[in-house]
């Protein structure tokens, strides 16, 4: 949303203030700080309200507080506004001393456009104006109107003279060149080797080996002198790699066992390799994100990323070793997925982060120890979530990946230059750790190979999986559909070059759609498959649009009435002729029931819902953060804790299902309240729930690849 404060406009989406050519950038903590006080305005905000809404924390350092006032009080300053538009009571807490007003939302490119026109607005008025005194009863002298027009052509045509040179002589800030790479394989275990990290003398290779079959996790550490290897475990769990001890030679790691939902951090030391040394167990992790964490030099401190609240996404947190304490350093931002992937530069004294939010691009930014300020150095073009950035061996900058285009942004204490360039042949990394100015190892995206499983008797002593169909592609969204010839499979896949919709059906497999999409390089174009109780047809998300396809006719029908809502959940109804969802307005979510036949809507008014699922038959049910309703009857169930925690959900009869994604499935009896759960041996990326309690999966495994290194000229 943005606002009117003042003088300012405040553009949450950007997390930028503007006034007239005036722009600065607040870092997430100042902008949710912002968005409590705009919430009450010329209110007094208690110093404990602030630590409750905005760190979401029990016990914050009163400097973090001060030093997050006073920089929001510095950034709203304005010269034309004398009074300070943040004002401290004495012993009871903080104001914002105006009431802001709440602006219609506009897309960045309108709010850059805003400040280039309004240089434009004088010289329209005075137009408006001559057109005015034109119509009026007593007129000016007629010698005036010619004299007036010839000067606004003169100065039409030094604008348009100006603009050819604008555009004609200075380069683009953007300029990208093509680079040709050298590409060597690094590593030649059986599996997937994946996150790849370098130590901070660049002289180990740490990475993560996948066993495909198993869906094992395996740490290993390469001298690359000699290539000498070693396998690093850890009694009773797998191992993956998150990083080196900054500035030693001791890795840390994520320890999981699965069965046991138990996840730990564990330091190894390697100071005497090729000896593997003792391990230390640093703290507990969740076990649900494997997320990125790093040691300090000493360490005293360990940064990692963590969901407190799924909710506002995660935030970057510190953990003191020897107090057993977490504090805060970047706060959540409020939506999925917030920080991820934090790195401590090479001296120590900042940490770069990203920043990815649900739908848009995602942000890298710096943060400095000393003097705790937050820069912004990238923005990607594309709506992608990646990991692939690191810092320059000199701390002077980072590199970051967006699918082939590798940008080198370098910055100062007042200049952040960028540098792109796109590699050849292509490459899509997904982590990267950089080796030196033109050299870096990266493991590539589209880790995952999908398959479709039928379970029968899942809870049982004797469970069933048979594998409909499975794919060594990047096959995703499987769903199951009848024809005229009989049940078939169909999944989006990207293997003819782009995004496109196949069909597998008596061991032949065939391509459904052609569509042709503007940029051929961003992923998942086509996503969300959802097919109707009969089997029929099936909802789905082109390009961010709704579409049907029908699949006896094999015909696509978009749904344009749907475009520019934000849809946050959407299911079929019991009739096979209506689609219900979650439309998101002004951040409060409403239930609308759509007839694709006669194109009415209906608002379904006493259901309050963050996610909507159906059982096999079209019954539909919603789920709001505590809550499973069903629709019929309105009546309700108690989601278990780990429910509300869960990715995936699926709903019969007589159960209500829910997954972590990982490897763990439960159920909740709806006649008796009782739950079980149970582990799986692969990932249950979604499922489905016939009327006899059968489930249909769409499970994931990791494909064989390989680290590769890459290097250039510069």
């Amino acid at each position: 949303m943005n606002y009117q404060i003042g003088p300012w406009q405040f553009i949450s989406n950007r997390c930028v203030i503007t006034s007239n050519n005036l722009e600065r950038e607040l870092d997430p903590l100042l902008v949710k700080l912002l968005l409590h006080f705009i919430s009450k305005p010329q209110q007094i905000v208690s110093r404990q309200a602030l630590i409750e809404s905005v760190w979401q924390q029990t016990f914050v350092d009163d400097n973090a507080i001060n030093r997050a006032i006073s920089e929001l009080r510095k950034q709203l300053a304005h010269p034309i506004e004398k009074a300070p538009l943040l004002k401290t009571h004495y012993r009871k807490g903080y104001s914002l001393t105006i009431i802001p007003e709440h602006l219609s939302q506009a897309n960045d490119a309108d709010n850059y456009v805003q400040v280039l026109n309004e240089s434009s607005v004088l010289s329209s008025k005075n137009v408006d104006a001559a057109e005015t005194t034109s119509t009026q009863p007593f007129k000016k002298s007629s010698l005036k109107k010619p004299i007036f027009y010839s000067l606004l052509a003169i100065v039409c045509l030094c604008f348009f003279a100006w603009l050819v040179w604008l555009f004609v002589s200075t380069p683009s800030k953007d300029e990208v060149k093509q680079i040709t790479v050298n590409k060597v394989a690094s590593t030649w275990n059986i599996g997937s080797e994946v996150h790849p990290e370098l130590s901070s003398d660049k002289q180990y290779l740490a990475y993560t080996n996948v066993e495909p079959e198993q869906d094992f996790n395996r740490a290993f550490v390469k001298r690359l002198s000699d290539q000498r290897e070693v396998e690093i475990t850890y009694p009773g769990f797998q191992v993956s790699i998150l990083s080196w001890q900054l500035n030693q030679q001791a890795v840390l790691l994520q320890a999981t066992n699965l069965k046991q939902q138990q996840c730990e951090m564990v330091l190894v030391d390697l100071s005497q390799f090729p000896l593997v040394g003792n391990a230390k167990r640093i703290k507990k992790c969740d076990l649900r994100y494997t997320g990125y964490a790093q040691l300090d030099q000493n360490g005293e401190y360990i940064y990692y990323t963590e969901y407190k609240n799924e909710q506002d996404g995660s935030g970057l947190y510190k953990f003191d070793l020897d107090l057993q304490k977490e504090s805060i350093v970047i706060p959540p931002p409020g939506v999925m997925y917030g920080v991820i992937m934090p790195r401590l530069s090479h001296s120590g004294n900042k940490i770069a982060y990203i920043l990815s939010q649900k739908g848009q691009p995602f942000y890298v930014f710096s943060y400095d120890f000393t003097s705790r300020e937050t820069k912004r150095l990238f923005k990607a073009k594309r709506r992608t979530i990646s990991f692939a950035f690191d810092w320059l061996s000199n701390d002077k900058g980072v590199i970051v990946f967006e699918d082939s285009d590798l940008s080198t942004i370098t910055f100062d204490k007042n200049n952040i230059i960028k540098h792109t360039q796109t590699i050849t042949p292509a490459i899509s990394p997904y982590y990267i750790t950089v080796q030196s100015a033109n050299s870096l190892f990266y493991s590539a995206n589209k880790t995952q190979a999908f398959s479709l499983i039928k379970a029968t008797d899942t809870f049982g002593d004797n469970p069933v999986y048979e594998s409909l169909y499975k794919s060594d592609n990047d096959d995703y969204s499987i769903v199951e559909v009848i024809n005229k010839a009989g049940p078939a499979h169909v999944f989006v896949s990207e293997r003819s070059g782009s995004s496109q919709l196949w069909i597998a059906q008596n061991g032949l497999t065939k391509q459904l759609s052609f569509f042709n999409y503007d940029d051929v390089s961003s992923a998942y174009r086509l996503r969300g498959l959802k097919v109707s109780p009969n089997k029929e047809r099936i909802l789905l998300i082109k390009n961010k649009r709704f579409s049907l396809y029908d699949v006896n006719t094999q015909k696509f029908y978009p749904l344009e009435m749907l475009s520019g809502r934000k849809i946050e959940s959407y299911i079929w109804s019991k009739n096979n002729e209506s689609i219900i969802y979650i439309e998101q307005l002004d951040s409060k979510n409403r239930v609308v029931e759509l007839n694709l036949l006669t194109r009415d809507t209906r608002v379904i008014e006493d259901i309050k819902a963050n996610k909507l699922i159906s059982d096999s038959e079209g019954n539909p049910y919603a789920i709001s953060l505590d809550q499973l309703i069903r629709f019929a009857d309105k009546q309700s169930w108690a989601l278990p804790k780990n429910a509300r925690k869960a990715n995936v959900y699926g709903i019969s009869k007589d159960y209500f299902y829910y997954s972590d994604s990982i490897s763990r499935i439960a159920r909740l009896n709806l006649k008796d309240d009782s739950v079980q759960d149970t582990h799986v041996d692969f990932r249950p990326i979604a499922f489905e729930v016939s009327s006899d309690n059968e489930i249909l999966f769409t499970g994931a495994k990791y494909k064989d690849m390989q680290i590769i290194q890459i290097s250039w000229d510069e």
